[in-house]
Order: structure tokens, then C-alpha cells, then sequence
């Protein structure tokens, strides 16, 4: 049986297993670059592909992200939904 997201399906850090890396959000509500990089176990570099997408690569854009001043920030919601999905592509292969 697989789990798959409907969209009002929401997803708490509890949800996850094995546990999140992330224990206090930088920014309350917010996952930043470096902690979606973390959690991912890849670049920052990487994350900013994913917010803003590079056509020259076929990378689409897959996270919404807001700017505050210099950073972007993902909101939890997005965090948790990507993080979940990637999550289940992997646990397939």
C-alpha cells in the first residue's frame, strides 16, 4: 500500500519516519535554504534550483519560496509536502 498526498492532506513532522534532522526552525513557520539542504543531504545550490527552477537543465520549478531580504524561505507546508514526496520516491527505488 502506498501513501500518497491529497491536497488537503496536511503533514506534520511527526508524520515522518525516521524523524526530521531539523529540531528549532531558523524562522518559525519557515524551513531556509540551508535546512532544506541539510534535510536533503544536498547542496544549497541544489535548493535554489528547485525554488527558482533552471531551464538551460530542465530543472522545473518545485518549491514556492519567499523572499526575506537576502534569504529564501519555504514555507512548513511546501517543506513538509516535498519533503514527503521525496521521501516516498525513495522508499520505491
Amino acid at each position: 500500500m502506498t501513501l500518497t498526498l491529497t491536497p488537503d492532506m496536511n503533514i506534520k513532522p511527526e508524520d515522518f519516519d525516521p524523524p526530521l534532522k531539523r529540531k528549532e526552525p531558523a524562522v518559525p513557520g519557515y524551513w531556509t535554504v540551508e535546512e532544506l539542504a541539510t534535510e536533503l543531504g544536498v547542496s544549497t545550490r541544489y535548493v535554489h534550483y528547485l525554488i527558482k527552477g533552471d531551464p538551460k537543465k530542465g530543472v522545473r520549478i518545485r518549491l514556492k519560496a519567499y523572499n526575506a531580504g537576502n534569504s529564501l524561505l519555504v514555507s512548513d507546508l511546501d517543506a513538509f509536502k516535498y519533503l514527503w514526496e521525496v521521501r516516498q520516491s525513495k522508499k520505491k527505488s
